[in-house]
């Protein structure tokens, strides 16, 4: 029995009955497919579930590539991309550097951490976070065949990098600024309501006390500035632009507007999960910053908060306007038709202009990522705890509507059966055929679905991710997703 207005979980039966309202003792479903261990560069047809690997003679049209961000050494995989929007042949990639999970760290959450951006392609060079190992790999990538090829490892400039973002240099067509957001850690409260258990704190009490170490600004907790240079493929450090406060959590997706003129910051907040009432909850921001191509300054921070709304994760700008539209995960329950906040930002300050709620009515579904259209007239939210994709569209200037004629968005699930608390980033292909959602957290899958003239989604097709050769939730907190065309 699936219980919608229940702020502790999204299950009352079953095998997660127990999880409250984010990551509580998840349980990775059997898959019951055998799969070779991956090695670097060596390339192997991975099936997908219950389905034939790809299309026979199917050509390939473009390459995919995740970060598995498990436990010990991060790996880059790559897909296959074929014209029917099949999966392929997957490589995977050692980066030489950690990977983010521990399934050890923040109780029932299990070191689940969320961010957006964590894989860009610049030019001919994948840019890829190590989220364990606090640096930032470089590698050349074939357009030819999808392979790739190590170059370096960069420092991040602070702790768990999660996000990238990059805008060509003023005056320059291979010369571009990037920004990584460093997030350090993701703090939360779980508990502590009537029949939920004792109240927790990480990583401590003290920590959240007053005067405690969230109200400090670490020189790790921030967003850094590198040169990058596309001929070559050097990363160079240049400076931290700017740190950041506890209290409203690190970095979770970092990103420049249409033009470049403005880079934008969401931060994780303070979440509490796993209670009907969130009371140590502790909001997130969304910083606006004018940006200066020629020098790569940053000016003008301002932002927006609201009380009640935390665990901000992705969030795109709008491809006319300087729009954003914003995803949030833990809400209180007033404010549960917050799971997206359309934002606008004046030059002068960041203003909520509407707000929806996705899923089923009061549903907790933990609207969590973020994705554009190529047009720019459809955006999609991806919700972690309700696995589902949710539908709004895009007007010039930035107005969001909802999605059919009910009193909820339009919104697509996942394959039937998934456990609660696996999907996190989406990629579109750019002629707006097909979206690939990833499985991050417990099933380790790409899903695809393909899209509609219209822009609706229609489920496809699961892969299993043949690299991901661990069992258990956390073991792998797969961090971002992107692609090219050939």
């Amino acid at each position: 029995m699936v219980d919608h207005n229940r702020n502790t979980g999204l299950f009352t039966a079953g095998p997660l009955a127990a999880m409250g309202n984010r990551r509580h003792a998840l349980k990775k479903i059997g898959l019951g497919v055998a799969l070779p261990v991956f090695l670097l560069g060596a390339s192997v047809t991975a099936p997908s579930i219950g389905m034939s690997a790809f299309a026979a003679g199917a050509s390939v049209e473009g390459y995919l590539y995740t970060s598995l961000n498990g436990e010990g050494v991060n790996q880059v995989v790559s897909f296959e991309r074929l014209a029917d929007g099949s999966l392929g042949i997957q490589k995977a990639y050692t980066t030489n550097s950690a990977g983010g999970a521990n399934v050890n760290a923040g109780g029932d959450a299990a070191g689940d951490f969320d961010a957006q951006g964590a894989l860009q392609i610049i030019g001919d060079h994948l840019l890829v976070v190590n989220a364990g190992g606090n640096t930032i790999s470089v590698f050349d990538v074939d357009k030819s065949d999808g392979d790739l090829k190590l170059s370096e490892n960069v420092n991040s400039g602070g702790v768990r990098p999660v996000s990238i973002a990059y805008v060509r240099k003023s005056g320059s067509n291979d010369q571009y600024w990037v920004v990584v957001g460093n997030q350090w850690n993701n703090p939360n409260v779980q508990k502590g309501g009537p029949g939920e258990g004792a109240i927790e704190m990480y990583p401590d009490a003290a920590f959240h006390a007053d005067g405690g170490g969230h109200e400090q600004r670490l020189a790790e907790r921030n967003i850094f500035l590198f040169s990058f240079d596309s001929k070559s493929g050097a990363l160079t450090p240049e400076k931290s632009l700017d740190s950041f406060v506890g209290t409203n959590g690190g970095p979770a997706t970092v990103a420049f507007n249409n033009d470049g003129t403005k880079l934008g910051v969401s931060t994780w907040g303070i979440a509490h999960f796993g209670t009907e009432n969130p009371t140590n909850q502790k909001p997130s921001r969304v910083y606006v910053y004018d940006f200066d191509k020629g020098t790569g300054s940053v000016s003008n921070s301002r932002y927006f908060e609201e009380q009640g709304i935390s665990g901000t994760i992705g969030f795109n700008w709008d491809k006319t306007s300087s729009t954003l539209f914003v995803s949030n995960f833990n809400l209180t329950a007033e404010k549960r038709d917050n799971s997206l906040t359309v934002l606008r930002d004046n030059g002068h300050s960041v203003t909520k202009v509407s707000n929806f709620g996705t899923g089923l009515g009061r549903d907790i579904d933990e609207a969590c990522w973020t994705t554009l259209s190529p047009d720019g007239t459809k955006l999609y939210l991806s919700s972690f705890g309700g696995n589902l994709i949710s539908e709004f569209d895009v007007a010039p200037g930035g107005k969001v509507s909802k999605v059919g004629s009910g009193a909820d968005t339009s919104f697509t699930r996942r394959k039937s059966g998934t456990p609660a608390g696996d999907t996190k980033d989406m990629y579109i292909t750019d002629d707006g055929k097909f979206m690939y959602v990833l499985g991050a957290y417990q099933t380790f899958t790409v899903s695809r679905f393909d899209l509609e003239s219209r822009g609706s989604l229609n489920f496809a097709q699961e892969y299993r991710v043949g690299a991901a050769t661990r069992s258990g939730a956390g073991v792998y907190n797969f961090l971002g997703l992107t692609g090219f065309d050939k």
